[in-house]
């Protein structure tokens, strides 16, 4: 039967490749960006934003949040020649927005909806996709770039299906494609990706997508709204709407959660961009509007590299349930994910140990035995709510609509809802020629968006981390980071970096050893507008998502540098150490991760007896204690290990002692137990113990 439905899915697929062959719209690829508009050479404090906001007297646009749609929605506001403002309750991007699959994709999943049921709705979906994710990559190339992903194949109508889904996926995207997609035999799926499970393997479906850093993307496109003029700010929540005598909504009323001040910010029209909370802000306008959000919680996790070799994703494009779980290659870790379940609009959403324990055991099912993910391997794991639609304007509120909506609201507020971080820029356009449309703003220009560069792209090339590196003597991974973060505004970070002292590198000190992010960053993060330590751990170095422990431990740093930046008390610093504290807990897993200080595994009566009776066939003299030499007895023909490692086993094992006590022993399973590297290799000698 399953065989009958594939070719059943092969001939849909062909059917509708001719069927939207005649209908299918040329990707307009990057084109000049016909905007004439000056950009500011330097960026306004935040206080000289907010004083702006407090005296214009009426603004054209007021955006309330400062996510994907947000912050697009005020660029294309700003560059029509519109007075723009944008308010935002957190940082730039701290909600759904950062959180996302850091891909940039026409949505394959969305492809086989569309031909499965001849859905022209998730068809334009993709088309959409596929189109705005060569201009996002243009727009930002620093930001971006093209990696594989593989699709094993296990049964031999799999493998027709695949191919004839994924070329449909090429073919739509036109001259928009990165690289050809194609099938490649076993031997080389494994030579790409040596985890995936052998058993029964026929192939592979290597296709090609974008891949992005999300709240850096979504900064960029704030910070370069801000240049062209718009009065965006952060940490600003949206208390109340404000009316005129028609009740039409002209303003809000809106609170600072830096300073603590309450203003009012008057407008011609206000767009509502607040994601999972757009039924909030419709409320404040109109108290009987019906509900248009349905909140889905998406959850990632975070891996070592290792699980994902090379730089190829990985999909399992059927899980136990239906869902697509991923294994992807991101900023030298392994993000793995995701979910797709009914949740609550938060700003603080936490991941589940059943979640965790769905998306590990869901992704193994793709890994070969030895390579599994196990529990003890997550570093982080942090949760999106995307705010999913139901279309107001039909009767039927069942069907979730996986595209955006822009709904103009009886009081004139203006709402755009779903969507996804690809297209943000074509969201944008689209609000914005309704707002100039309802609201006859004949003054606004025509869309100049498209072919913009955005902050940092404008003089990026990809050998700039060589120039910057020799020119500055930073450590290569140093300089790669930089420039693909900052793009041609790297040298603004350089000047902010103090010597080392070293001949190599000369400048920039770290702010964790393993991680290329200089404590110069915090400082220039702070010109960009982060005011929290999370806005420089979750979304100016993406070091909580990244590894939760490692960000941590640069915790009481990162505070130390912004307290000189921006002059904090003991006190305020205090308060500002426990917030982050309380983020990284609460939002990045860190205490469901189960191997720190706070949250430790004990070993039970059955582990130490086990671990005892190891210690006794090493320890033959009964001397309570056993050296180098003793292993080297223990190991006889197991192993031939020369006598000088086996002491440098010792030695690593046990804080520099050469003999090891039967509580060292206990000792260092127990570390092992709960995630430490050190002991691993002598623990390897000596043999696994079953954990409980």
């Amino acid at each position: 039967m399953s065989r009958i439905l594939g070719l059943g899915a092969l001939g849909v697929t062909a059917a509708s490749t001719l069927a939207v062959y005649q209908t299918r719209f040329v990707s307009r690829i990057h084109q000049a960006s016909s905007c004439q508009m000056s950009r500011l050479e330097d960026l306004p404090s935040r206080e000289i934003i907010v004083d702006s906001l407090k005296k214009e007297k009426q603004f054209d646009v007021l955006v309330i949040g400062g996510g994907s749609a947000g912050a697009g929605v005020a660029l294309d506001a700003q560059t029509r020649g519109l007075k723009t403002a944008m308010v935002e309750y957190g940082d730039y991007c701290s909600g759904t927005s950062s959180k996302s699959s850091k891909l940039l994709h026409g949505g394959v999943k969305y492809l086989e909806t569309a031909l499965k049921e001849m859905d022209y709705e998730q068809y334009k979906i993709v088309q959409e996709g596929l189109n705005e994710r060569i201009n996002v990559m243009k727009a930002a190339p620093f930001l971006s770039h093209t990696f594989p992903v593989l699709v094993p194949t296990y049964k031999w109508w799999q493998s027709v299906y695949y191919w004839g889904g994924v070329k449909v996926y090429d073919f739509l995207a036109g001259k928009g494609i990165l690289k050809p997609s194609k099938f490649v035999s076993k031997e080389e799926a494994l030579e790409i990706c040596p985890t995936i499970k052998k058993e029964g393997l026929r192939g592979a479906m290597l296709y090609y997508d974008g891949q992005q850093n999300d709240a850096r993307l979504v900064l960029v496109v704030a910070l370069t709204a801000i240049r062209y003029g718009a009065k965006c700010v952060n940490h600003t929540e949206c208390i109340s709407l404000l009316k005129d005598s028609d009740g039409k909504v002209n303003g809000a009323v809106v609170k600072d959660h830096v300073t603590g001040e309450t203003y009012k910010i008057n407008a011609k029209v206000v767009v509502n961009a607040t994601g999972p909370y757009n039924d909030h802000i419709r409320k404040m306008a109109d108290e009987k509007r019906k509900p248009m959000i349905l909140g889905s919680s998406g959850i990632h996790l975070t891996v070592a590299k290792y699980f994902c070799p090379g730089n190829t994703g990985l999909i399992n494009p059927k899980s136990s349930d239906g869902r697509v779980i991923f294994a992807f290659p991101w900023e030298d870790v392994t993000i793995v994910g995701t979910t797709d379940d009914p949740a609550e609009a938060s700003h603080s959403p936490t991941v589940t140990e059943k979640e965790i324990q769905y998306i590990l055991n869901e992704m193994n099912r793709s890994f070969e035995k030895e390579y599994q993910i196990k529990r003890e391997d997550v570093i982080s794991a942090w949760s999106g709510i995307r705010g999913l639609v139901l279309d107001p304007r039909k009767k039927d509120h069942k069907t979730l609509a996986r595209g955006h909506l822009v709904d103009v609201g009886a009081t004139g507020l203006i709402t755009i809802a779903g969507g996804k971080l690809t297209t943000f820029r074509h969201m944008a356009e689209e609000t914005m020629d309704k707002v100039v449309e309802v609201n006859k703003l004949e003054e606004a220009k025509p869309c100049a968006t498209r072919g913009m560069k955005f902050e940092g792209g404008q003089e990026y090339t990809p050998m700039l981390y060589r120039i910057i590196s020799r020119k500055y003597g930073l450590e290569e991974s140093v300089a790669t980071h930089l420039c693909q973060t900052y793009g041609d505004k790297v040298y603004e970070v350089l000047k902010l970096c103090k010597s080392t002292g070293k001949k190599f590198p000369a400048i920039g000190h770290r702010l964790h050893p393993d991680f290329p992010f200089l404590e110069a960053e915090v400082r220039y993060a702070v010109k960009e507008y982060a005011r929290i330590p999370a806005d420089i751990l979750a979304r100016r170095t993406r070091l909580s998502l990244l590894d939760a422990r490692a960000a941590r431990q640069v915790l009481p740093r990162v505070v130390s540098i912004m307290a000189e930046e921006l002059e904090w008390s003991p006190e305020e610093q205090k308060r500002h150490y426990e917030e982050g504290l309380k983020f990284l807990k609460v939002e990045m897993g860190v205490c469901n991760l189960g191997k720190g200080k706070e949250d430790t595994f004990e070993l039970n009566n059955a582990e130490k007896t086990a671990i005892y009776n190891i210690f006794k066939k090493v320890d033959r003299e009964k001397r309570g204690y056993f050296s180098g030499a003793d292993l080297k007895v223990f190991l006889n023909k197991r192993a031939n290990v020369h006598q000088d490692i086996l002491d440098d086993v010792i030695l690593e094992a046990n804080d520099g002692n050469k003999y090891i006590s039967p509580g060292d022993l206990h000792k260092i399973y127990l570390d092992i137990k709960n995630g430490s590297f050190k002991g691993r290799r002598l623990v390897d000698h000596l043999g696994e113990v079953k954990w409980e």
